[in-house]
């Protein structure tokens, strides 16, 4: 009698990398508005760089769930995406279409 065969052993999982991309986007973001308050840049600009050094990180980490990495579907998304893009740009040309026939 001969002894079972063994099988072969499963790849070891992969880590998942850690994106550090929102953490470099937040502490340039308050690096950016730390210098702009001290050269005495205007108050409005200060919050504009803050709003968007807070927002962006946030977006990004948005795109991240949204659409990770490895995610089988992420070209099904994108595909969908693309399609709904085409589509308005042609309900918008053709818009434009119908105003030129109209205004003659």
């Amino acid at each position: 009698m001969s002894t079972p065969m063994q099988r072969p052993a499963a790849p070891a999982p992969v880590p998942r990398q850690t994106s550090r991309t929102g953490k470099v986007v937040m502490l340039s973001g308050s690096a950016a508005v730390v210098v702009l308050a001290w050269a005495g840049a205007p108050w409005w600009a200060v919050t504009v760089v803050a709003v968007v050094g807070i927002v962006m990180p946030g977006v990004i980490l948005l795109a991240q769930v949204v659409l990770p990495h490895d995610s089988e579907h992420k070209r099904d998304v994108m595909l969908a995406a693309l399609r709904y893009w085409d589509r308005r740009a042609d309900r918008k040309r053709k818009q434009r279409e119908q105003r030129r026939r109209q205004d003659k």
